[in-house]
């Protein structure tokens, strides 16, 4: 009998030490796992190393809520700020990105070569998909020091507050996700933040019916919104606000060059960075590699309506 209970004592010991070191394990490392409080609560990131001599580390904060998700009610309305949260936020994974199929919505002429040509890629990126999708998906810097320097030692890291970066992604405002971007060395490089983000796409960011039932450019009211919660929040990460330069390919240059004539934009300070012709002059689209009715350039237009 005191053997069997003596067993039974010792395995309950066991289990309980096994118990506490998984539980140990478990908790996130802070110097791995790195914590910025936010107007709207506390965010806990990741530091990813870049495995490269030159450039350091850099901090991490995928999925943070820019805005409150736009369904029920909310949908085919402008964005709202979004809601504050109590506990610590995981702020390691990516958010679920807009509703879109790549397949079969449009034809390939009207898609840039680089999207075409990577179909199966892009696919990857766009399983997870929900109507609740206003996140910032990359908020992504240097957090060492020293972190870039090439051959000479030079700390190009000041005490000034960093330049930021908001890529606005392509997508004939039908496909597309910040998701598909990875900033991390262009953060290190350039000692700057980077930022990417998803905005509603389609109908569902665009439709509009001509009246006040739904007004349409949703999707440019909620790149707004992400301006507005970068200028209210960047400084916790040590970004500047009043430098924030806003980039991006394709339509998401497009959109860059509307958000500036927008009267909606005042009062977030930006810097454009296009990186196709203004959304105001007709341009041809990218003809495909190959010969025939492919080939043929045609015109794309835009949504002027800001």
């Amino acid at each position: 009998l005191w053997k069997t209970l003596g067993y039974w004592c010792l395995m309950s010991v066991l289990g309980l030490i096994l118990l506490f070191s998984l539980a140990s394990s478990q908790k996130m490392d802070p110097s791995k796992h790195p914590i910025v409080t936010t107007n709207y609560g506390k965010l806990r990131g990741i530091k990813k190393d870049l495995n490269n001599e030159i450039l350091g580390p850099v901090e991490q904060y995928l999925g943070v809520p820019y805005a409150t998700a736009p369904i029920g009610d909310r949908r085919f309305q402008p964005p709202e700020a979004p809601g504050s949260w109590q506990e610590i936020r995981n702020a390691t994974l990516f958010a679920p990105v807009c509703p879109q199929n790549v397949h079969g919505v449009l034809p390939e002429i009207m898609l840039p070569v680089w999207f075409t040509d990577n179909l199966d890629v892009a696919a990857g990126y766009i399983q997870n998909q929900s109507e609740d999708c206003l996140y910032l998906n990359s908020l992504t810097f240097c957090s060492f020091t020293l972190c870039f320097s090439l051959f000479v030692h030079v700390d190009i890291r000041d005490r000034r507050k960093k330049p930021v970066m908001l890529f606005i992604h392509g997508g004939s405002y039908m496909e597309g996700t910040g998701n598909m971007f990875d900033a991390s060395v262009l953060a290190a490089y350039g000692n700057v933040i980077v930022v990417t983000m998803n905005y509603r796409l389609g109908v569902l960011g665009f439709l509009s019916t001509g009246d006040q039932s739904a007004k349409g450019n949703y999707g440019l009211l909620d790149q707004i919104q992400a301006l507005r919660w970068l200028n209210e929040n960047i400084g916790h990460f040590g970004g500047d606000p009043e430098r924030i330069t806003i980039f991006g390919s394709g339509a998401g240059a497009s959109c860059v060059n509307l958000l500036i004539l927008s009267h909606h934009s005042e009062g977030t300070p930006t810097c454009p960075s296009l990186r196709t012709p203004s959304s105001f002059i007709p341009s041809p689209t990218a003809s495909r590699r190959s010969s025939g009715p492919s080939s043929t350039q045609r015109t794309s237009s835009t949504f002027t309506s800001v």
